[in-house]
This record gives structure tokens, C-alpha cells and sequence, in this order.
């Protein structure tokens, strides 16, 4: 478990009337304390709640809540020479069981006439500012920071945070671990309505409702955000619809202009085409009564030329019948009689045989009158059965609004014989219904991803809701690895504290703690174990060097002991000592003992004299040791070749016996030591001895120059010593140190040597004794040290809890990127899903106006049921009127055989008549021959041939008559050719004028302008007369000119409703202009617009607009639904829920609190938190309003979400009608956050119960009962238990910051003793002020006091601190004073 943070030191730089001031409590504890206009409330506000949120607002810096004093004004004043200024406010907190500290801060730049420039700060390293980290660059001359420079001296020890929000959500993580960031707001707006000033002064019960509801947290910015943007985008696309509608009134008011434009457009054309038709029809008919008058005069002309033909036939036949009268023969006239009598016969059986052609044609025309008859029944009868079942299409159409029904009953009843288009019907009910069919299918879509959406909706509720659970966790994951991390630094820094061999430093501490900071699922925890490693390796490897030295030292103390010893036992067992000589001079004397040559060492065969001093002879002793010759051998002369011929590697000094003597020798100074009285020995020695010479020892202070002189004269020789210890040998010349002792020469001066050398020998061994023992202890202790520091970096804190702490919060962050993925995923599917739906509805609506039907599958289910019920009835129709349309045709038919019998009749008749006439012919022509042959006289003969010749001269005459009737036939016939030929011309000029007049009439039609009541055919000119018909006198004598002004001027009297479409005005049919030869223009002005970039007519662009409405005015309604159902009902519904749960563990832990505190007075308080009434009628009392938004809105009831549906319209009617009113100053979204406060719904109600007496609420009047210290009591616990609960919510190390602006004013001495008790309790660390308090109560174990004077309102504030220790209260460091 973590040791509690506490707040440790505050710090200003730069800031107001501060250059550069630090602020130390103790024990979390601080006071104030100075005269109104010190600064104590400048200087607390400056740092809590400031420091917490990083909140800049006036409202939140003043404890009056005034926002007279912006945080500008704390830097440059006005007057201020200063363009600009940067100052920096800091807080360090403390771990109370270790040295872990913690800071955070803000950075604020201010420049004149510019905005304010913020950044906020944390240090998680450890290093503390002014110690080791510096907020100025330059100490000197006291230059703060800037930010970028900040951010490189934090590095990876700390974090720049840009926006307040970053901000505040960093100090609730590394500090307080609230759950939620509303919960750390909530607390706040607490200590906020906790700092008021004088608080206690004016305090009473009915404040507590205020002070505790102020301080629950409102609907926050991101709760009020998808309901503003709704709102906002539901009031922006009303406005869009209302200008969207402005444009439909402008464009309707010119379609209505432009409706009769075109009426009349295309009447005037559709009279022009009429007109040329009509006038065609009557060229036609000229030109047919010409044909008819040409006919009948070709007729007359064949008439006479058949008469003339007859007149010259009949001519033939007298002239013949003059030549056979004038040649008359018997014979010749009987046979002809014969002949004719023949002719005769044959043609009375021809006549005969047309007549009884005659009869059977009568009998044919009687037949078919009666088949007539009975067709014309049948007929009847079909006529009723269609007449039947139209009445049975139009009950089966019912509402379906196919209005070619009506123009096809109209048609079949007002001409039934006629032949009707029910093709075209049946291809205009096809389409209809292929409308109907695909208005179906896509309701049918529509429906399909409806559910789809809602599915998606739903599934969306569900994963939110999930991420929500999810969010809640890994916020819990969160703190729980901080929580991990604080405890393992707590941890580390305990672990260094106790480190007696590891100590690390406070670079490595502060990464280590960097890194911590850093630490998640992953990191190799060896490489932060391992930042320690080179002071671990530092100190092993000084360690191991000290055990290495002192196993040396250990070592040689050994050796040098085991020698001492192994000398000390030689010096024991040797009887004399010897001069130290090297290997090779023992193996060259070891060869010439081997040899046999014989020797003496120098030093064993002479003493001292006795005149000789101890000072002079150790001279003496010391200057033949340097000369060699103390332990030279002396060596018979024979033996000298020998000698000096031994083998290599061997070495030695030697003196022969054959040396030269001199005068002054060593027999002046040493005698030969000849124990054994060897005459030949002394002889030698002597001999040895006189050969070196001795040198100003008879003349002392004798110069250079007699000593030259006396070698020159043999005296002394070449080789010699002196008293000083001076020695020559040859051109070698020598000093000795004096400091040598004789102990050679001489058996007394050996075996002293020999018992002094023992005794040193045996002081070194028990001085190398006690010194081996001391390193033995010595070893021990760096051997202990190096395994205690081997356990101490083994000892380092595990990672076990904090990296499980870490794989939990990765499992769950990871878990939760998965989620948001798959919320990402499936709100990219539900927008694609939405955007389908919405073009579906609009393809919906787009067909369904296409078919006038309501849009709902049923209906068009329904539709499509009766469409195929009545196209069956339509073929039913349509093979009876085919039926009767055959009856008729067969009437016609019949009646056509009748008139075809008729004809035959007359043709039968007429032959008959031309039989008739001929065999009247023959029979005249035979009555002829036979008078010829009765007049067989001559006289009678002679008549006849008179007649002939009377009738012979008449015939020219009657001839030239009829060719003159043919040559006046004949030029009449030509007349009326020419008079024909001209008619066809102009009826062909006319018919280019019909299909000029016919083009244009049918490109007016066909623009789709004008919409007619009659039913739609091929036939133009059928059209243009309906249209004449129809638009006949609407114009009421006005002319096109007339409508086509009228039209401009509307059309700019509207155009700027709608200029974002580019309405123009631009001619139509322009190019034809240059074809037209007839005088008559076909030119019409149009209007066309820009739909979204693309050219259309006014009358589409009107029709987009009005589904553009239609789309708006739906997506507007999915709007409020969304708003109402989603996003009320559902998200800021459970945002309140969320907050009213809260805010009722609040109550419930506050009284849980107050249960608990005992006062001396036996006052017990408790808080109630009650609903209240509904206002309004179509509301919700606060009681059945939380019941419903405890439900989650799945499984609430129509009625149930009716009624909150209802209730949050009726809130948001009203902050539209206060909006709407324009009284009020705030926007609508602030009137929104305060009509959906919460807080409004309750009341705060404080409770009071004194021993033995029964709880009662505790009013005013009951208030201004109770003494000083009940009323303290009754103000501060309740205040004081809302606090504590509400830190509840926090993690337990977590900092329980107070601060109280002249805190306890108007509270009596003896109360501010318990209300000090009471704040130590509740384990307070609060910064308070006061103008009069000192806080020096028993009641407080420790608290930090700060005087702040600043006298005359001074540009400087003086900082006096004192210490209270619970016993005593003591000035520290004097006064300091910052300018």
C-alpha cells in the first residue's frame, strides 16, 4: 500500500507581486495570515483549486466569484513598462513514508494586447524544483523559462501539457485516481463553494443546499455536446428549410407566372397548328372538289365522245342500211332475221339467268338482316358485361390513383364502337405497376435495412455500453498501475534509503523513475533494474579491489611474515651474520671450495682496534662495505689465474695476497683476528691490510694537495679511506651515508648484530602478526559488505505486482482497442447503413410520388394485389370490347355484305336493263328486217331510204355540236388542272407550315409545361385541339406579350430568393428562327437553374427543391426522434442516472461520516436529499422522472419512453420559448444545461437530533437556537463530511486538499479549537488565510504560518514564516521580503 501524498511546498516565480517565493507547510498544514490587501487570498486562490484543474476562469480565481480580475492582471498591471511577462506557480507533493515527490505547475506568458499564453507541467522523476530542476534560464538576472526550454529540461522526467484538459486529467491520475473525471470536477466545485469567504459569518441551514448542490457536477460540455450538435444541427437544418421553403414560395409565385406563360405559349401554337390544319382540311377538300369537277367533266367529256361515237355508228348503220336498202336482198334480210331471232333468245336466257341471280341476292340480304340481328344482341349483351366490369376496375382500383382508368371508361363510353388504345393503357398500367412493383421492393429495401439499422443501432447501444464497462475498467486498470507504480517507487526509494553499500544516485533515481512512469506491458524491467547496475558494479568492483588489496596485503603479509620467519629462524641458527651477497658470489665460493682454493672473507679476519670509536668504526665498516672490500676474499696469489679464470655466470670480489703496501694503511685502524695464532694468516691479513691506505688521520684538515702529494709519494697509495668515511679505489672516489652501525667486524660487533637483528625479526613477526589478523578482519567485513550489497541489488523491488498491474491494463487496453475497433467498424457500417437508408427513403419518396401512394409496404402490397386483380379485369375488358368491337365489325361487315348485295343487286339489275335494252335492240333490228322484209315493194323501201338520207344530213350537224361540248370540256378540263395544280401547291406550302406549325406545337407539348386533363395520345393535332379546348378564354384577352412581361417582372421579383441556383432567363427554339419562312416565331423564353452543378429546368429544379423539402423536413424529424428517443432518452438520460446514483453514495457516505463523529454536545446531523414536485403538468415529478431513468431505455415501455420523451420536449419547448423571448442574455445551450439540471430536481434538507430528543429538520429558526459551538458544528460537519466522502471516491494515497478563504470568521475562540480538530481528523492538508488566526491550538500537531505584509499597497510582498509544533510557535529565518 502506498503512503498518502501530501501536499509539501508551493512555489511562485515571477508572479504578481512576487519575484521568486517559496511557501513550505508542515504536515500538509498551512496558514495565512495577514490584513485585507496582503495578498493571503491572491496567493492561496493562486494554487488551489488553480493548480488542480488548471481552471483559469475570474469566477474561479476570486472567492467572491467575481470576474472583475483576469489572470492577466496578475502579471502586467496596467501602467506596466513591461511588454510581456512569464511567470510559472508550482505545487510539490510528498509521499509521508518515503522521499518520493511529486510536482505540478503552470507556465503563463502574458503580452500586452495579446492573448494569454498557458502551458501546464508535471515532474514524476523525482527532482524538485530550485533544486534540481530550474525554472529560470538564467538565475542571474532571473530570467524565467520559456516553454520549449521547460520541455527540454523536464526531457522524459516529466510531461508538458498543452490544454487545460490534458491537464486536469494528468493530475487526476498521478494524484487522485478519481474515476471519472466529472467525479474530480464534482470535488472541486466542493473545495471551491468550501473557500468562500467568511464562510461561517453568514451561514445557515438553508445555505447548505446551495453550497452542496453547487458543488454536484452539472451535464458536462461532452454530455451536453451530442445534444447541442443534434439541436444545433436540427436548428440549422430548420433554418436551411425555412430558406429552402422561402426559395419554394419565390419559385412557386414564378411557376405560377410561368405556368400561364406557358399556357399560353402553347395555346398560341396549338391555334397556329389547329389553324394550319383546318386550313389544310379545307385545301384537301378543294382539292378533292376539283378532282370530282375534273372527274365529272372527264366524265361528260367521255359522255360526248361516247355520243359522238354513237352518232357515228348510227351514221355507219344508215349509211349500211342505205347501201342494203339501195342494195336490198331477200335472203339477206332473212337471215338476218335468222341471226337476230338467235340473238334474240340468248338474251331473254341471260335475263333469265339474272333473275334468278336477283332472287338468290334477295335471299342473301334477307339471311344477313337476321345474322345482323342476333350480332347486334350479342353486342348488347357485351356492351352490359364491360360496362359491368369497368365498374368492378374502378371498385378494385378504389384509391389507387391509376387515372388512365378513367380516361379509358371515359373513352370506351363516350365512343364505344371506336377501337381503344388499350395497348398503350395496358403499357402505361404496366409501367404503373412496374412503379408500384419497384416502389414496393424498395419499401420492401427500405424496411430490410431499416431493421438492418436498427440492428446496427442496437448493437451499437450494446457495444457502447460495453465500451463504456470497458472504459470504466480500464480507468480502473489505469489507476491500479499507477497506484502499482507509485507503491514500487515507494518502494524503490525505501529500498535506496536503506541501502548501506548501494547507494544511487539522483540522476539514476529520477531516470529510474522516468522510467517507471513509462512502464508498460513489455518493458524489459531489466534495463530500469539495470540503471542501477553501474553504481551496483561501481561499488562491487571498489569492493571487490578492497578484498583484492587486502587478500594481497593479506598475502604479503603472509610472505613477508613467513619470511620474517624463515629469516628469524636463519639468524637463529647461524652464528655470525653476513653481508648480503647475490647467488652468483655463492656459486663462485662454492666453486673454489670445490676447487680447493682457499679464502678468507675480509671481515672475519679483522677487528677494530680498541682506539677506535663506535661512530668511527661503523664509518670505517661503512665505507669498506661500499668499496666491497668488507666482503671481499682474500685469495693466495698463486691462485690467481685460477681465480679470475672460473666458469661464466660467477662473480665475486677478490683480494690477492700480493698487493703493494703503504706507508699510512688499515694496520693503523683494524687488527687481524687470529684467534688461532696462524703466523701465516696474520701474515697475510697484515700484508692485505697495509696495501690500503688511510688517509688524514695523523693531520687532520690536511688540503688536496698534501693528500695528492702523499699518494704521489706512496704514502697512502691509490686505494684508501678516511675518518669521515671517504674511500678511493683507483680513479673511484666515495661518501659514505653515516648512518651505517658497524656490525661485521669484529665477533663482539657480529654477535650483537646477530642478537639486535633477532629482536627486530621478532618484533616485525608480532607486528606482522597483529597486522595479519587486522586484514583477516578487515577482509571479513569487505566480504560482508560485498554480499550485503550482493543482497541489496538483489533485494531490488520486484516487478511482479506492477507488471501484473501492467499485462492487466494491456490486456484491457487491448481489449478495449478491439472493442473500439469494432465500434469504429460498425459505426462506419451503421453511417453506410444510414446513408443507405437515407437514399433509400429518398428513392421511397422519389417513388412513391411517382405512384401517389402513401409510403407504407401494406399499401403498396395492397396496390400491387389490386393492380393484378384489375389487369386481369382489363384483359377481360379488353377481350369483351375486342369481342364486341368484332360483333361491330361483323355488323359492319354484314352490313358491308348488304350494301355488297345491294350493289350486286343493282349490278344484277343493271345487266338485266342492258340485256334487256339489247335483246329490245335485236328485237327493234329484227321487227326492222322483218318490215324490210313485209315491204318487199319498192316505195316502202324507198321511205326507209329517205328517213336514212334525212337522218344521214342531220348527223354532221349533231356531231360538230358534240366536239364542240368537247372542246369546251376539254379546256375546262384543262382550267381546272391548272386551278388544281396551283391548289396542290399551296396545299403543299401549306403542309410545311402544318408540320412547322405540328414541330413546334409538338416540342412545346413535349417540354411537359402545360399539364392536360385529357388523355395522352400520338396524335398532335388531337392534342392541339384538346388543348385549344381546354385553355379557350383563360387568358382573359391577354396577350402572350402581356404573360411574358408579366413573367420578367415576377421572375425579378423573386430571382434573389433564389440565387444560389443561377436562375436565368434564356430563349428556347432559337435555332429554328432561322428556318421560318412563314412569319410566325416559334421563340419561347425559358428559365433554367444549377441544381448542385448541373443544369436543369425551372420546373425540375422546383421538383428537386420540393423533395429536397420533403428530405429535410423527414430528416428533421428523424432528428427530434433521434434526439428524443436516442439521444435524450438514452444517453443524456444515462448520464443523469449516472450522476444522481452518485450524488445519492455521496449522501449516503456523508451521513455514514456524520454518524460517526462525536461531539461534546451529543449533536447528531444527517443530510437528506429530496425530490421535488413537477412544475409542469406535461412533467415529471422528480420521483417517477429518476424511477425512469433508472430503466435502461431497452426495456422501458412505449408509454414509459413516451412520457420521458414528453417530459424532456417539454424542457427543451421551454428553453426555446425563453430563447425565443429574447429576454434572456444566455444562448440556448446554456439555458438547455440549466433546464436539464439535475440538481434543480432535489433539495438538500439538514437534519439535527440531540441526545434523547427525536430528529427534526434543522430550519433557520432552529439553527439560531443552538450555541457557538453546535452552530459551528452543524455549518463545518456536514461541510467537512461532503469533502471526506467525496475524496472517498479517490485512491487512498491520494491528497485530501482544502482551502478556506478567512476561514472561520464569526466563530468564537473555543469553536476554532474544534473546527482545527476537526479539519486534523478528516486528514486534512488545507491552505487556509486569515486576518486574525494564528492556528496555535493544541488541537494541531504541526502547521506552517506565514505573515504576509504589504504595507501602503507596496509593489512587494514582505513573507515572514513561523512554525507551530503543537507546543510552541517560533519564528523562522527571520523576514523575507520579495520585491
Amino acid at each position: 500500500m502506498n503512503s498518502e501524498w501530501q501536499i509539501h511546498r508551493i512555489g511562485l516565480l515571477d508572479f504578481w507581486y512576487y519575484d521568486e517565493q517559496e511557501f513550505e507547510f508542515l504536515d500538509g498544514r498551512m496558514l495565512l495570515r495577514g490584513a485585507n490587501g496582503s495578498g493571503k487570498s491572491v496567493t492561496m486562490q493562486s494554487f488551489i483549486p488553480l493548480l488542480l484543474d488548471g481552471n483559469m476562469r475570474p469566477e474561479r480565481l476570486d472567492p467572491f466569484g467575481s470576474r472583475a480580475r483576469k489572470m492577466e492582471n496578475y502579471l502586467l498591471e496596467e501602467g506596466d513598462e513591461r511588454e510581456e511577462r512569464t511567470g510559472y506557480l508550482y505545487m510539490e507533493l510528498k509521499r509521508t513514508g518515503s522521499e518520493q515527490y511529486t510536482t505540478i505547475g503552470m507556465g503563463i506568458r502574458a503580452r500586452k494586447n495579446k492573448k494569454l499564453d498557458t502551458w501546464y507541467f508535471c515532474v514524476t522523476d523525482g527532482r524538485r524544483v530550485g533544486k534540481d530542476l530550474f525554472l529560470y534560464k538564467d538565475v542571474q538576472n532571473r530570467i524565467t523559462c520559456t516553454r520549449q526550454e521547460l520541455r527540454n529540461r523536464l526531457g522524459e522526467g516529466g510531461r508538458i501539457l498543452e490544454t487545460q484538459g490534458e491537464y486536469v486529467q494528468c493530475v487526476n491520475r498521478l494524484l487522485f485516481g478519481f474515476e471519472t473525471l466529472e467525479e474530480y470536477q464534482e470535488m472541486l466545485d466542493l473545495l471551491i463553494q468550501l473557500r468562500t469567504p467568511k464562510l461561517s459569518k453568514d451561514f445557515k441551514p438553508t445555505i447548505i443546499n446551495e453550497i452542496l448542490s453547487r458543488s454536484l457536477q452539472t451535464l458536462s460540455e461532452d454530455d451536453l455536446r451530442p445534444m447541442s450538435e443534434a439541436i444545433e444541427n436540427m436548428d440549422s437544418q430548420k433554418t436551411n428549410l425555412d430558406t429552402l421553403d422561402e426559395s419554394i414560395r419565390a419559385a412557386e409565385q414564378i411557376e405560377k407566372s410561368f405556368d400561364q406563360y406557358n399556357q399560353i405559349v402553347l395555346y398560341d401554337k396549338a391555334v397556329l397548328f389547329t389553324g394550319c390544319a383546318q386550313e389544310c382540311r379545307k385545301q384537301e377538300k378543294r382539292l378533292k372538289e376539283l378532282a370530282q369537277q375534273r372527274g365529272d367533266s372527264c366524265e361528260q367529256l367521255e359522255e360526248e365522245k361516247t355520243r359522238y361515237e354513237e352518232l357515228r355508228r348510227e351514221e355507219e348503220v344508215l349509211k349500211q342500211e342505205e347501201d342494203s336498202l339501195q342494195d336490198s336482198d331477200a335472203a339477206k334480210l332473212k337471215r338476218q332475221e335468222l341471226e337476230l331471232a338467235g340473238k334474240k333468245e340468248e338474251a331473254e336466257e341471260e335475263i333469265a339467268g339474272k333473275r334468278t341471280q336477283e332472287q338468290e341476292k334477295d335471299d342473301r340480304r334477307r339471311e344477313i338482316e337476321s345474322r345482323q340481328k342476333k350480332q347486334k344482341e350479342q353486342n348488347d349483351l357485351l356492351w352490359e358485361e364491360i360496362e359491368t366490369t369497368l365498374a368492378e376496375m374502378e371498385e378494385t382500383l378504389g384509391d389507387i390513383p391509376f387515372d388512365d382508368f378513367a380516361f379509358l371508361k371515359k373513352e370506351l363510353l363516350e365512343d364505344s364502337r371506336k377501337e381503344q388504345a388499350f395497348q398503350s393503357h395496358s403499357r402505361l398500367l404496366g409501367e404503373y405497376v412496374k412503379r408500384v412493383e419497384k416502389g414496393r421492393e424498395v419499401l420492401f429495401e427500405e424496411k430490410s435495412r431499416q431493421e438492418s439499422y436498427d440492428n446496427k443501432l442496437q448493437e451499437m447501444d450494446g457495444l457502447r455500453g460495453e465500451q463504456e464497462q470497458k472504459e470504466r475498467e480500464l480507468r480502473q486498470y489505469e489507476t491500479l498501475l499507477q497506484e502499482a507504480k507509485d507503491e514500487w517507487l515507494e518502494r524503490f526509494y525505501q529500498w535506496e534509503k536503506n541501502n548501506q553499500q548501494l547507494r544511487l544516485a539522483e540522476e539514476v533515481k529520477q531516470r529510474t523513475a522516468q522510467e517507471i512512469e513509462k512502464y508498460v506491458y513489455g518493458t524489459d524491467f531489466n534495463e530500469i533494474h539495470n540503471l542501477g547496475k553501474e553504481a551496483f558494479d561501481t561499488r562491487e568492483k571498489e569492493l571487490r579491489e578492497e578484498i583484492y588489496g587486502a587478500e594481497q596485503e593479506k598475502k604479503l603479509l603472509s610472505q613477508q611474515l613467513q619470511h620474517i620467519r624463515g629469516e628469524l629462524q636463519e639468524w637463529r641458527d647461524k652464528k655470525d651474520p653476513e653481508p648480503d651477497h647475490s647467488e652468483a658470489v655463492g656459486r663462485s665460493r662454492q666453486l673454489l671450495e670445490e676447487k680447493g682454493i682457499p679464502f678468507q672473507q675480509f671481515y672475519k679476519v679483522v677487528d677494530f682496534g680498541e682506539q677506535m670509536g663506535e661512530e668511527q668504526a661503523s664509518l670505517l665498516e661503512e665505507a669498506l662495505l661500499s668499496m666491497g672490500v668488507l666482503d671481499a676474499l682474500i685469495v693466495p696469489a698463486e691462485y690467481r689465474e685460477t681465480v679470475l679464470k672460473l666458469d661464466g655466470g660467477v662473480c665475486d670480489r677478490y683480494i690477492f695476497s700480493d698487493v703493494t703496501r703503504v706507508k699510512q694503511n688499515l694496520l693503523e685502524l683494524l687488527d687481524v683476528d687470529n684467534g688461532e695464532n696462524d703466523i701465516l694468516k696474520y701474515q697475510s691479513v697484515s700484508h692485505i691490510l697495509s696495501s690500503i691506505g688511510v688517509y688524514g688521520k695523523c693531520v687532520p684538515g690536511e688540503d688536496k694537495g698534501a693528500r695528492d702529494g702523499k699518494e704521489a709519494a706512496g704514502e697512502i697509495g691509490c686505494t684508501w679511506v678516511n675518518k669521515e668515511g671517504n674511500y678511493r679505489i683507483g680513479v673511484l672516489e666515495g661518501t659514505v651515508t653515516g648512518a651505517y652501525q658497524a656490525c661485521y667486524i669484529g665477533v663482539r660487533a657480529r654477535e650483537r648484530y646477530r642478537r639486535e637483528k633477532l629482536a627486530q625479526l621478532e618484533q616485525e613477526e608480532r607486528l606482522l602478526l597483529e597486522q595479519l589478523e587486522e586484514c583477516e578482519r578487515g577482509l571479513g567485513e569487505l566480504r560482508a559488505r560485498n554480499e550485503l550489497l550482493k543482497q541489496e541489488w538483489d533485494a531490488f523491488p520486484a516487478e511482479t505486482d506492477l507488471k501484473a498491474a501492467a499485462r492487466e491494463y494491456a490486456d484491457k487496453s487491448y481489449e478495449l482497442e478491439r472493442l473500439g475497433k469494432r465500434v469504429t467498424l460498425l459505426r462506419e457500417q451503421l453511417r453506410q447503413a444510414r446513408e443507405e437508408l437515407d437514399e433509400v427513403q429518398i428513392r421511397v419518396r422519389e417513388i412513391c410520388a411517382k405512384c401517389y401512394l402513401t409510403a407504407r409496404l401494406d399499401v403498396f402490397s395492397e396496390a400491387l394485389d389490386a393492380l393484378g386483380k384489375y389487369r386481369e379485369l382489363l384483359t377481360d375488358v379488353q377481350l369483351r370490347h375486342g369481342e364486341y368491337r368484332n360483333g361491330i365489325s361483323i355488323l359492319s361487315s354484314l352490313a358491308d355484305s348488304l350494301e355488297a348485295i345491294d350493289q350486286d343487286l343493282d349490278m344484277i339489275r343493271y345487266e338485266l336493263g342492258r340485256i334487256s335494252r339489247k335483246r329490245n335492240d335485236l328485237e327493234a333490228s329484227l321487227v326492222s328486217v322483218q318490215r324490210q322484209l313485209e315491204l318487199t315493194d319498192y316505195e316502202k323501201i324507198r321511205e326507209r331510204l329517205d328517213y336514212c338520207l334525212a337522218r344521214l344530213k342531220a348527223l354532221p350537224e349533231l356531231r360538230e355540236d358534240c366536239r364542240s361540248r368537247q372542246a369546251q370540256l376539254q379546256e375546262k378540263q384543262e382550267q381546272l388542272g391548272r386551278e388544281l395544280e396551283q391548289q396542290q401547291e399551296s396545299h403543299q406550302r401549306d403542309l410545311q407550315r402544318y408540320k412547322r406549325f405540328e414541330k413546334g406545337f409538338r416540342e412545346e407539348y413535349q417540354l411537359g409545361y402545360v399539364e392536360g386533363l385529357f388523355v395522352l395520345s400520338e396524335d398532335m393535332e388531337d392534342q392541339a385541339t384538346k388543348v385549344c379546348a381546354m385553355l379557350a378564354g383563360k387568358f382573359g384577352g391577354k396577350k402572350q406579350s402581356d404573360l411574358h412581361g408579366r413573367l420578367q417582372e415576377i421572375y425579378h421579383e423573386n430571382r434573389g430568393y433564389l440565387v444560389e441556383f443561377q436562375l436565368t432567363l434564356q430563349p428556347l427554339f432559337e435555332e429554328d428562327e432561322e428556318e421560318n419562312t412563314f412569319g410566325v416565331s416559334m421563340r419561347r423564353t425559358d428559365i433554367v437553374g444549377k441544381y448542385r452543378g448541373i443544369n436543369v429546368k425551372f420546373k425540375e429544379l422546383l421538383e428537386k427543391l420540393r423533395e429536397d423539402a420533403e428530405v429535410q423536413k423527414r430528416l428533421l424529424s428523424d432528428k427530434e426522434r433521434e434526439l428524443f428517443e436516442d439521444i435524450l432518452a438514452n444517453t443524456i438520460s444515462k448520464k443523469i442516472r449516472a450522476k444522481i446514483h452518485s450524488s445519492k453514495r455521496w449522501v449516503s457516505n456523508m451521513n455514514l461520516l456524520m454518524d460517526s463523529m462525536h461531539t461534546s454536545s451529543g449533536l447528531k446531523l444527517s443530510l437528506s436529499w429530496k425530490n421535488k414536485q413537477a412544475q409542469k403538468e406535461e412533467e415529471l415529478d422528480t420521483r417517477e422522472l429518476v424511477e425512469l431513468l433508472s430503466k435502461d431505455a431497452e426495456i422501458m415501455r412505449d408509454e414509459e419512453v413516451e412520457k420521458l420523451s414528453l417530459h424532456f420536449r417539454s424542457k427543451i419547448a421551454e428553453a426555446r420559448k425563453i430563447t425565443a423571448e429574447g429576454n434572456s442574455v444566455q444562448s440556448f445551450h446554456a439555458i438547455m444545461r440549466e433546464v436539464l439540471d439535475y440538481r434543480k430536481w432535489f433539495e438538500f434538507t439538514l437534519e439535527c437530533q440531540k441526545t434523547g430528543e427525536r430528529k427534526r429538520d434543522l430550519t433557520d429558526r432552529v439553527f439560531f437556537t443552538f450555541s457557538g459551538g453546535e452552530k459551528a458544528m452543524s455549518m463545518y460537519v456536514p461541510l467537512f463530511s461532503a469533502v471526506v466522502a467525496k475524496y472517498a471516491g479517490a485512491r487512498e494515497d491520494a491528497p485530501r486538499l482544502i482551502s478556506l478563504d478567512e476561514a472561520f470568521a464569526g466563530v468564537d475562540e473555543t469553536n476554532i479549537r474544534d473546527m482545527f480538530k476537526l479539519m486534523v481528523e478528516c486528514r486534512f492538508n488545507f491552505m487556509i488565510n486569515s486576518q486574525v488566526l494564528w492556528g496555535d491550538y493544541d488541537t494541531v500537531p504541526g502547521l506552517a504560518i506565514y505573515q504576509l505584509l504589504r504595507p501602503e499597497n507596496a509593489k512587494f510582498v514582505t513573507v515572514i514564516q513561523y512554525i507551530w509544533n503543537g507546543k510552541e510557535r517560533r519564528l523562522v529565518n527571520g523576514e523575507r521580503e520579495t520585491e
